[in-house]
């Protein structure tokens, strides 16, 4: 029988360990994950205590092995209370916060300066145990604070079940659509999965407590406590109403922190355009303000006037665009022709000449390459005229049966270096993101030159 009952715990241990590592590496880190491995290692403790109780041939080894599982034994009442204040949220201070640790650290204390009072056990030898007064004040603390943190995890699920009754009322009353009356819509899944999980969870703390209470009310004639199979019982019953029943809820984190990456990329790309838009806006704005203040210190009001009227112009299509960026449109669509959006941003640049040759016939089969070739373009155009000091530029496309080529280049200062600031980072993945692929190329006095090649095939843009 010893025999059997060790293979058993040793079975256990090695499940509840899975357990605790496959719960280690699933979802975020959240401190009550951690206080709940904390009560998982209690019942580890104290299932391998009782594999070196099995083993032990004199009183010493017996004395260490209650030891070590006694350290299980004091603890797992306060770290099944501070994981169900901690799940659900239950702020605890004062006499609530420090007294189940006091506590388990007091009774633990015991165990250890045993042999100095003989009040956790009145008689220990190897052939028999007998336990005394603060052994009992044990086990009660420990029931009480188990069913304390069971009472406010079955509050708490109780309040998500109001909740979702509270919801599907709302759902059904809006898909009737006609006051007084309520459709009728199935809500047995969340509510069967709330009560499952509700009731995995009750039993996950009654099985051991009923297990122990037996035990130690001497209606069995067992030489060795079960109470740790009970518990690894109960961590199991836990394990399945977090898997099945998201009583973790780890899903549910896994989902919000998948979200927020979402939200964090989708903002990154809103910035992205509205850095593109305003940067080229602005870039440009200042280039027709130059040559207005040249104009204007030569006399030339006529010029004057038409650089400001396209530094007007210019300005009321930077704010559209700013404007469809934010609402997230996607701007420059509207362009059915690669050709249209280049044309225009080229026709717009007025303090350097910018030559557009293009090589091929254009057409519709390119144009849903129309924004991703408008946008880095774009991009292009203002870095020349912010950094290059170039006196030229050149563009040319080339349309190829299954590609489309975009060359862009400056007579400029050039670079030994080149860095993916926030214009070549965004046109390298705009580039990428269409399947395509982008080099930049430059040298100190050799101006600059990027060349853009995509396939010009819908399916490589997804």
């Amino acid at each position: 029988m010893e025999f059997v009952l060790g293979i058993i715990y040793i079975v256990v241990v090695g499940a509840v360990m899975i357990s605790m590592a496959a719960l280690y590496f699933l979802g975020p880190d959240r401190m009550y994950k951690k206080i709940y491995l904390g009560c998982q290692t209690t019942v580890v403790v104290w299932c391998i205590s009782q594999v070196f109780v099995l083993l032990s041939d004199n009183t010493y080894e017996l004395a260490a092995s209650y030891m070590f599982g006694d350290l299980g034994i004091c603890m797992i009442g306060a770290m099944w209370y501070y994981f169900a204040c901690s799940y659900t949220g239950v702020s605890i201070k004062g006499l609530r916060k420090y007294a189940p640790a006091v506590v388990a650290a007091f009774h633990y204390l015991c165990v250890l300066t045993n042999p100095l009072h003989h009040l956790y056990y009145n008689i220990f030898d190897l052939n028999y145990v007998e336990h005394g007064v603060f052994f009992y004040t044990n086990v009660c603390t420990t029931y009480l604070f188990v069913i304390v943190g069971s009472v406010i995890l079955y509050t708490d699920m109780a309040k998500d079940e109001e909740q979702v009754d509270k919801e599907d009322m709302a759902e059904a009353k809006a898909s009737k659509g006609s006051p007084g009356e309520v459709a009728t819509s199935d809500t047995s899944k969340p509510h069967d999965s709330i009560k499952d999980g509700q009731l995995l969870i009750v039993a996950s703390v009654l099985i051991p407590v009923f297990i122990n209470a037996v035990y130690l009310s001497g209606m069995t004639n067992l030489t060795y406590d079960i109470t740790p199979l009970g518990f690894c019982i109960s961590i199991i019953l836990v394990m399945l109403a977090t898997m099945k029943y998201h009583f973790m809820d780890l899903n549910r984190e896994l989902a919000i922190t998948n979200e927020k990456l979402l939200l964090e990329k989708e903002r990154n790309r809103i910035a992205q355009q509205v850095h593109d838009t305003a940067g080229h806006t602005l870039t440009m704005i200042q280039s027709y303000m130059k040559l207005a203040q040249v104009s204007n210190e030569k006399g030339e009001q006529e010029e004057v006037g038409t650089y400001l009227s396209e530094a007007r112009d210019l300005t009321s299509r930077g704010i559209k665009e700013l404007r469809e960026a934010i609402n997230e449109m996607r701007q420059g669509e509207s362009y059915e022709l690669v050709t249209q959006g280049i044309m225009q941003l080229a026709g717009q640049v007025k303090e350097i000449p910018v030559e557009v040759t293009v090589k091929g016939d254009d057409g519709e089969q390119y144009s849903h390459l129309s924004k991703m070739l408008y946008d880095c373009t774009r991009e292009s155009i203002t870095n020349t005229l912010k950094y290059a000091n170039a006196s030229r530029m050149d563009i040319v496309l080339k349309f190829k049966d299954d590609s489309v080529d975009l060359i862009i280049s400056d007579d400029g200062d050039g670079c030994e270096e080149i860095k993916d600031n926030n214009g070549l980072y965004g046109i390298r993945k705009r580039v990428q993101g269409a399947g395509g692929t982008v080099r930049f190329i430059s040298a100190e006095g050799e101006g600059f030159l990027t060349r853009i090649h995509v396939r010009t095939k819908k399916g490589l843009l997804h």
